[in-house]
């Protein structure tokens, strides 16, 4: 009876394993599924930012130069 037990032993442990490496696999492409996601999320962003740092340089440009033209007309007028 004791080598059944341990022969079972032995399966359970094995079952026990072999779960854990199909976990442990699950787990590795899904963390490089979201890795991807998150990489291709920094670029968006990135690219977004860049956008709206040149529409403010852009809109300040523009706000200096209504400014200027403010001026002179009090100056002209």
């Amino acid at each position: 009876m004791y080598v059944s037990d341990k022969s079972l032993n032995e399966s359970i442990t094995l079952e026990k394993i072999s779960k854990l490496q199909n976990e442990n696999k699950y787990l590795k492409d899904e963390m490089d599924e979201e890795s991807q996601k998150f990489i291709q999320t920094i670029s968006v962003l990135k690219r977004e930012i860049e956008f709206y740092k040149n529409n403010t340089d852009i809109l300040n440009r523009e706000i200096k130069n209504l400014k200027k033209k403010q001026r002179r007309k009090l100056f002209t007028s």
